[in-house]
């Protein structure tokens, strides 16, 4: 089936569907739109390390474990996946998903308290941040902005 068949009526092609966010184990790392083509595509452009070989002609080495949220494939995986698996090089997030990817390294936007001399959308300062090995996020929940570079 053709990317644009399986896209007629994909929610986020509807004026009213919030973008999808995508968490890397709990982080908030993307806001999925339409522009990232793929799942993976968004992943890398965000600096997300996952293994892949599918531009090597080996599916299925970039096998995720989806731990909440679904996708729609763009076309048919090759390779075998269970319920909760997805291939991040053929799929787009449905809804809100969070994945078992690690965080670590991620590019993320993370916005301030009020009160910063630049202020960004919604009154917060942006800040750019990277999660490296070992460390826990230390902004509120309320206090994250996922957004495209």
């Amino acid at each position: 089936m053709a990317k644009s068949n399986l896209l007629a009526h994909h929610p986020l092609n509807s004026p009213f569907t919030k973008a999808p966010i995508v968490r890397l184990q709990g982080q908030p790392v993307l806001l999925f739109t339409e522009q990232h083509g793929s799942l993976l595509q968004a992943l890398e452009a965000k600096k997300v390390r996952i293994f892949s070989e599918c531009r090597s002609g080996f599916c299925g080495a970039c096998k995720t474990r989806v731990l909440s949220g679904r996708v729609t494939y763009l076309t048919e995986p090759l390779a075998e996946l269970k319920a909760d698996e997805c291939l991040p090089c053929c799929c787009i997030p449905t809804e809100d998903l969070e994945l078992d990817l690690s965080p670590e390294g991620a590019a993320v936007v993370t916005y301030a308290a009020k009160g910063s001399q630049h202020m960004g959308r919604n009154g917060h300062s942006p800040t750019q941040s990277t999660i490296s090995h070992g460390s826990k996020p230390q902004v509120s929940p309320t206090f994250v902005e996922v957004c495209e570079e």
